[in-house]
């Protein structure tokens, strides 16, 4: 069976082989955790050269945010071995994205809202789009 835009319904009419439906879930995961390894590191850097009046709180979304993006980082992973475990983490962070995107065209940082949106919306329709290969394991 050839791989064509019917294969995926959530593409269209896009015609993208499954491997490189892989590849580009992958990297489009992948600069996701970057941006989160980025904002934990400006955070850090922020904390340590100013007056911070809840450093807990601080600390706490730094450490969510570096976990995140170890966690992304495998899930882009998941994907360039074809395998299943990486679209549950990545549908729910872009799924999580959204909303965040939604709240800040409503606080009226529409450029970025609008930005992170679409950003968070390829790559949802790209993991989903990423069917993984089946399992070849013994069966009992």
């Amino acid at each position: 069976m050839t791989d064509s835009a019917f294969s995926y319904p959530i593409l269209g009419l896009v015609r993208v082989s499954m491997k490189k439906i892989h590849v580009i879930a992958a990297w489009l995961v992948r600069i996701e955790a970057t941006f989160l390894f980025a904002l934990g590191a400006y955070l850090l850097v922020r904390t340590l050269t100013s007056d911070v009046e809840e450093l807990d709180a601080v600390i706490a979304e730094i450490v969510f945010l570096l976990l995140g993006g170890i966690g992304l980082f495998f899930a882009g992973r998941g994907f360039l071995q074809q395998r299943n475990y990486g679209r549950g983490p990545t549908v729910m962070a872009n799924l999580i994205a959204i909303g965040v995107a939604y709240y800040m065209i409503d606080g009226a940082r529409i450029a970025l809202g609008i930005s992170l949106g679409a950003f968070a919306l390829a790559t949802l329709i790209a993991a989903l789009a990423a069917i993984p290969k089946p399992h070849q394991g013994t069966t009992s």
